[in-house]
């Protein structure tokens, strides 16, 4: 219990310390936060209408995506799964360029609404099928996930070529946190994981299988129908505000789970923290290795996630095959 604590005030001190430092760096060398605490006036514009939203847009992406991720694991019992390898984002993407193609330059809720059903559909055929093929192997599903994906954003490629949108389909696939404070949409996602707080028992209850979920009289297809909404609807909200960010809802569970275990209520605040400073540090990164300029996030996250995401596979293939031999 006490080195529970000690690992919860480690992450807190170091999420307080990045949040700092992501409001301190920007391209204002004279704006920086002491001078926003003697009351500068260019130094709190730049800092209410540029800095503080995008601090808070990474924060809530971040921790929302984690916690979608560790949302699809716990329905799957996989821990392979996450928006990234079930098609989830990339059928938000698909809806976004429906509403742009048909609709035009429409309002974000507009937007947002497109995607959100473009990915509950997509989630939900994804789930059904996986379900029905009962695999065994964890590894392939995420691969078969990938597959899935690759084929929803090949019909995008299609439609986006045969309406000539495909400058903007490339433009909605770049992650990226310089926008200028224009993150109304992400606020959204602070309903969804109101929800997964207020559910987490639930959700790891379903965890340990359906007839477990059942005897403990738990509705097992209704819960997990409110977990493919929370999760469509964090994939629809960030994509849209701040575009798509890979592997954080494959990678943050796994790592907070090895830290903290599988109980989802007990870690889901440990969880949204993690990530949120899992993607403060990328976009740190991103910011200063080519400053004043700066890199898509996106890319930063895809080299450290592609990364890790192969380490785990590797794990899970090398686990896959003991279980075989002690069989």
């Amino acid at each position: 219990m006490l080195r529970r604590q000690w690992k919860r005030i480690t992450i807190i001190v170091m999420f307080v310390f990045l949040a700092l430092l992501s409001l301190e760096i920007g391209p204002l060398s004279d704006v920086s936060l002491s001078s926003f605490i003697y009351g500068d006036e260019v130094a709190r514009l730049v800092f209410l209408h540029s800095r503080v939203p995008r601090t808070a847009a990474v924060i809530l992406s971040a921790a929302s995506l984690s916690v979608a991720g560790l949302l699809m694991q716990s329905i799957s019992r996989n821990k392979f799964m996450s928006p990234t390898t079930a098609g989830t984002t990339d059928a938000a993407a698909f809806g976004l360029l429906i509403s742009f193609i048909f609709l035009g330059h429409r309002s974000g809720v507009v937007q947002a609404s497109f995607a959100f059903a473009f990915a509950l559909l997509a989630t939900m055929l994804f789930t059904s099928v996986i379900n029905k093929l009962k695999i065994r192997e964890v590894v392939y599903i995420p691969l078969i996930g990938m597959m899935y994906g690759g084929l929803i954003g090949a019909i995008s490629a299609a439609v986006a070529f045969r309406f000539e949108a495909m400058q903007v389909m490339q433009a909605f696939n770049l992650g990226s946190f310089a926008r200028l404070g224009n993150f109304t949409l992400v606020y959204i996602v602070l309903i969804p994981l109101f929800f997964s707080v207020l559910f987490a028992t639930k959700f790891s209850i379903i965890g340990l299988g359906q007839d477990f979920a059942k005897n403990l009289g738990v509705n097992y297809n209704r819960v997990v129908f409110l977990g493919l909404i929370i999760v469509a609807l964090i994939s629809a909200s960030t994509f849209v505000a701040v575009g798509p960010l890979p592997f954080i809802g494959l990678i943050i569970p796994n790592m907070a789970t090895s830290f903290y275990g599988d109980n989802l209520k007990k870690s889901i605040f440990d969880l949204m923290i993690f990530g949120a400073n899992f993607v403060l540090l990328c976009d740190i990164v991103s910011r200063l290795v080519i400053f004043p300029f700066e890199m898509n996030v996106s890319v930063t996250i895809s080299v450290v996630g592609g990364i890790v995401f192969m380490i785990y596979l590797i794990r899970g293939m090398h686990s896959g095959k003991n279980r075989k031999a002690a069989a």
